[in-house]
């Protein structure tokens, strides 16, 4: 059995602190749990070692956006219109490439019952190290790794993973429109170069609404959708929470006390 949430409308910081929290919560009982979450406001977050030096704050913080550093590594992700997953679940042995796939072979079993078809893993091995040298790399949907999710070659889920011992944390982005492009737009880069960076963004980006043809379903369905396909991959039972961050040994207890 599985634990799973549906989190709509969540700040960054309290995002980051239930992913964390639910890490703890599997590291202590051994249940896997999933959530499913928004973000409000719109947030900006950061790979735990990316440096913050292109990040213009003052823009953030005239359109109102937030600002989170993420437990995870990668690159600058701004989470608007958009879907976020996280998974904790024991690894049991596997490595990140392995259970990249597991995780992302759920998620496209989720698309594909929503109706969306051609989505691919990315066999893309980037050097990271030279990409990181690019202006563009600012961004984490800038290139895809190896067994994340695309459609005609563009990226369509950026995900990142870290160990804590025996567990894992991921937790990934889901494009559902284009206002992910206005990442650009909070970077300390020239404005000459802006528009240019925002065009390339553009071609290596795929979003639901667009490989769905325009209408895409609430938020709650997506979420539901996309857990049937973690439940028919993984051959699992998810039990529906308020919050999939809580432990259940014995009873279950607060974010807080984690």
């Amino acid at each position: 059995m599985w634990l799973y949430s549906i989190e709509e409308n969540l700040a960054g910081e309290e995002n980051m602190n239930r992913d964390r929290a639910m890490a703890d919560a599997c590291a202590e009982d051994g249940v896997p749990r999933l959530r499913f979450y928004s973000w409000n406001p719109w947030t900006l977050s950061l790979g735990f070692n990316q440096k913050d030096e292109r990040i213009d704050t003052t823009a953030l913080e005239s359109r109102g956006y937030g600002l989170v550093r993420r437990p995870t590594g990668g690159r600058a992700v701004f989470h608007a219109d958009e879907i976020t997953y996280g998974v904790a679940m024991p690894a049991g042995g596997r490595g990140i490439h392995e259970t990249y796939a597991m995780i992302s072979g759920a998620l496209k079993r989720g698309f594909e019952t929503l109706g969306a078809s051609g989505i691919e893993f990315s066999r893309n091995r980037p050097d990271f190290r030279e990409h990181y040298q690019e202006t563009d790399s600012e961004g984490c949907f800038s290139t895809s790794a190896l067994n994340e999710l695309t459609w005609n070659d563009r990226k369509l889920v950026g995900s990142a993973q870290r160990r804590y011992d025996s567990i894992l944390l991921q937790h990934g982005s889901i494009l559902l429109g284009d206002a992910h492009l206005e990442i650009v737009d909070l970077l300390t880069i020239p404005e000459r170069m802006k528009q240019s960076m925002r065009e390339r963004l553009a071609s290596r980006t795929a979003t639901l609404r667009e490989i769905l043809g325009g209408a895409i379903p609430g938020f709650a369905e997506i979420a539901e959708t996309l857990r049937e396909g973690f439940a028919e991959v993984f051959d699992v039972e998810l039990e529906r929470v308020e919050r999939a961050s809580t432990a259940t040994i014995h009873s279950i207890r607060t974010v807080e006390e984690l």
